[in-house]
């Protein structure tokens, strides 16, 4: 009974929230004291254990396949640990955070100096995607980012990837990490069918672990055909 109501609420609170909740709920916590610290510090931790890499992601599995990608794009790269972890597997990354905030714990944390082939840019991704010029296959990645939005909003950033990925582009998504019982009531999970009808010009595999029901994955690749 207890998952039958929270699922009801989650579902209808994915309905409710604003386009913009999201975006205000994470950037009063980037604003927050001690907040450099701590998630300069959680970075640190994801990048030393490989998270990138973990079961939702395989981000460094995937490349191995497609050696190709020399570019690639981190959708809502939040405080800077994921596209910090990408900066050594590729020639160029390009993190796209809608958060001033957040993108300045980034840049104190992951400088320049040590991480000159990361170019921070501020902007909602559905706005920043289509300014790209992509000529090479490139390496979209979201983690943990795509759960918190409404469906709306997710569709026009799948449409955006889509127009703007040379053939031959590559995908990591990962949606909730862990227990959504531990998460707050917006996190929103879809499923296998959902992101096959919103990226239809990718194969898709899902591969991470199951949430939910056996038809929602947390993280999933997808080549662009």
């Amino acid at each position: 009974m207890k998952k039958i109501i929270y699922n009801t609420l989650r579902i209808m609170s994915s309905w409710l929230q604003s386009p913009a909740e999201s975006f205000k709920r994470h950037n009063s916590q980037y604003e927050a004291p001690g907040k450099f610290e701590r998630d300069r510090d959680h970075g640190y931790k994801n990048i030393e254990t490989d998270v990138l890499n973990g079961p939702e992601m395989r981000v460094r599995d995937l490349l191995q396949h497609h050696p190709s990608v020399k570019t690639a794009v981190d959708v809502g790269s939040g405080t800077g640990w994921s596209a910090a972890a990408m900066s050594p597997l590729v020639d160029e990354v390009i993190a796209l955070e809608p958060s001033a905030a957040a993108l300045n714990i980034s840049q104190r944390a992951y400088p320049h100096s040590q991480y000159p082939n990361i170019t921070w840019t501020q902007g909602f991704a559905e706005n920043i995607l289509p300014t790209l010029t992509l000529k090479t296959p490139t390496l979209f990645l979201t983690g943990c980012v795509l759960s918190h939005l409404r469906d709306k909003e997710v569709l026009r950033i799948c449409a955006e990837i889509n127009a703007v990925a040379p053939a031959g582009s590559v995908l990591a998504f990962a949606e909730c990490w862990g227990d959504t019982e531990k998460h707050q009531i917006m996190w929103h999970i879809r499923t296998k069918n959902w992101w096959q009808k919103a990226l239809p010009a990718w194969e898709l595999d899902f591969h991470g672990p199951l949430h939910i029901n056996g038809d929602c994955h947390m993280g999933f690749w997808g080549v662009k055909k």
